[in-house]
């Protein structure tokens, strides 16, 4: 057995689908060529690694399309039909995807895919009530074009009190029915502690959609410094 025959058959000893007779012959040859024992070492170390990080996680979409779109050329283009076990098919792991990407070249071993970029994180700073109707209708607009956006809404001095209970906007709308909405579309509002100790406001009297938090001014610092969020103030 030569060099160029070893690494034809050798994904399939990796894999366990040789027979008997070919297993020993590649074994022999591997024994004593060091540039087919290595190739066979990286084999086992990509294959140990995908087990051990990828094996639960789903694959990310595009690289499964690219793989797809990779295993049908291969398919069409092989006349024998002895590749059309590769045409696409429903790969749910990570790890399955990350080695059929390898073995058609796809990745390199040690290439990570491209993943999807993270979520936005954008931290609202309220301090008058009087833009609240303005900024939640910001939120809204946000949230349709980034439906996956974390948002988080800190308000403080005379912004916390659109989040009091009975609050209405201008035209006498609710404020609550507004929160509550985005609320249940992921958005965390947090009023400042120092605002309401200052003001003489009983914190029962927030609404439940709004969480209590010591400072307006130190928990959006946090969020910035600690947690990646951007600014914004409407």
């Amino acid at each position: 057995m030569n060099c160029r025959q070893a690494q034809s058959l050798l994904h399939a000893y990796l894999d366990g689908e040789l027979d008997l007779v070919a297993s020993l012959e590649l074994e022999q040859h591997v024994a004593h060529c060091p540039a087919c024992r290595s190739r066979q070492a990286a084999g086992i170390a990509l294959k140990e690694a995908i087990a051990r990080s990828a094996a639960r996680r789903k694959a990310p979409a595009r690289l499964v399309r690219t793989v797809c779109r990779q295993s049908e050329n291969l398919g069409h283009g092989d006349s024998g039909g002895r590749r059309r076990w590769l045409l696409p098919v429903a790969v749910p792991t990570l790890g399955a995807v990350l080695a059929l990407a390898v073995w058609l070249g796809v990745l390199r071993p040690g290439e990570a895919p491209v993943s999807a970029p993270a979520p936005e994180k954008v931290v609202y700073h309220i301090n008058d009530s009087r833009n609240a109707a303005t900024a939640l209708r910001n939120l809204s607009n946000h949230l349709e074009q980034s439906p996956n956006a974390r948002i988080v809404v800190v308000a403080h001095n005379d912004g916390v009190d659109f989040l009091l209970q009975g609050a209405r906007d201008s035209e006498g709308k609710p404020f609550v029915a507004m929160v509550s909405e985005l609320k249940a579309r992921g958005v965390d509002f947090r009023v400042c502690g120092n605002t309401l100790t200052r003001r003489h406001i009983d914190p029962t009297r927030l609404i439940p959609q709004a969480t209590l938090v010591p400072s307006g001014v130190a928990e959006i610092a946090r969020l910035q410094i600690q947690e990646g969020f951007r600014y914004l103030k409407p």
